[in-house]
């Protein structure tokens, strides 16, 4: 495949066609830096920003928040918990957002959550000696995201993502969020030269698991901010991911599979992004009955993340349907082998928890049709 080739399509010409800063505290200059800055990006938390704090509390050496415009107790609630509160008016861009908060980071390493997001408890007895022992060269953590998904139908999933959420403070603007929705900090940490390492730290993010009508507003926002995003930047792979993602919520199964395809097709995804965006292709796919189709993009997830174990648990049911049943059988049971030895680690950017009770219907299934009980 050529390098950044810019696809035709008439879903692509469709798509990309059509500082003011207040502070209520100071941030600290000490001459000896603290070790681990909390940051986060706030408005209308009041409801979930306690369980967040609480989550980190005697964990975080200093709390960063930036709040972009609450009319609630908000702010009110930071400063309980001793954070220093900083204001800036909305923009419709998050990685403009972060970037404000990382400005007042003063510690070492710099954990950014969202207010509806919750370290994991096991997390919290080592982190503190986890980072004290990093290597030099380590830049970037990636912990495990874990996020059940109400999707708007009703029905229910959990996702789990790896992402880097917690990085060394190179200071800002050496080291800066990208992205007006789904923002990354990878990309500076690695034009840095930081190296990212896989951790056991997990966050629990509790912001997809919401009634029909906070879904809907959620996920057009997103929509809005992503479409903004593509025409701004029309090769940018991975707002294409997330749009296909998003379009997927919204039940646009065929704009998705359009938008996921571009992505894929410029060529710039990071491995492990790539290997989710294959997979979803093969879901869509396999939920088409395109099995054949189905089982090529599980291919291609798995060549490009061959740990993993929800691309062989799709090409596991391809199998089963194109009635390869003996193939199928090996690979639902690899699928409980992987699961069994990975812990919920995720491989790829993105994974959905897969319910054993699907597993074991495979299974069964590839058996009959072997014959055997």
């Amino acid at each position: 495949m050529p390098e950044n080739p810019k696809p035709k399509s008439d879903f692509f010409q469709k798509v990309t066609q059509s500082e003011n800063t207040k502070s209520t505290s100071s941030p600290q200059n000490n001459s000896e830096k603290p070790l681990l800055s909390l940051s986060m990006i706030v408005k209308n938390e009041e409801k979930n920003l306690a369980g967040c704090l609480e989550s980190v509390k005697n964990i975080v050496d200093e709390i960063i928040i930036l709040d972009t415009g609450s009319t609630d107790s908000t702010m009110d609630i930071a400063r309980s918990f001793g954070a220093s509160v900083y204001e800036k008016e909305w923009t419709g861009d998050f990685a403009e957002a972060r970037n404000e908060s990382l400005k007042y980071c003063t510690g070492k390493w710099i954990l950014y959550l969202d207010a509806d997001e919750r370290l994991h408890s096991a997390a919290r007895t080592h982190l503190h000696q986890m980072l004290e022992a990093l290597p030099e060269e380590i830049g970037a953590v990636v912990c495990s995201i874990i996020s059940p998904h109400r999707q708007i139908s009703g029905e229910s999933e959990v996702h789990r993502g790896s992402y880097p959420r917690i990085f060394k403070n190179y200071g800002y603007p050496n080291m800066y969020f990208q992205g007006r929705v789904h923002e990354q900090i990878t990309p500076s940490i690695l034009m840095l030269g930081g190296q990212l390492i896989m951790s056991e730290v997990e966050i629990l993010h509790l912001g997809y698991d919401q009634n029909r009508e906070v879904m809907e507003q959620k996920v057009k926002r997103n929509y809005e901010l992503l479409i903004e995003h593509v025409k701004e930047e029309p090769e940018n792979s991975y707002a294409w991911f997330q749009l296909g993602q998003t379009l997927g919520r919204m039940n646009l199964v065929e704009q998705s599979e359009q938008a996921l395809k571009l992505a894929i097709e410029f060529g710039t995804l990071s491995t492990t992004i790539g290997a989710s965006a294959s997979a979803a292709l093969a879901q869509i796919a396999g939920n088409g009955k395109r099995y054949h189709e189905a089982l090529m993009w599980a291919d291609d997830s798995l060549e490009k993340a061959p740990k993993q174990a929800y691309a062989l648990h799709l090409r596991a049911y391809a199998l089963l349907y194109l009635e390869r049943a003996e193939e199928a059988e090996e690979a639902f049971l690899e699928v409980k082998r992987r699961i069994a030895a990975q812990h919920g680690v995720p491989h790829t950017g993105f994974e959905v928890e897969i319910p054993e009770e699907t597993i074991e219907h495979g299974l069964a299934e590839a058996r009959k049709i072997l014959g055997k009980k």
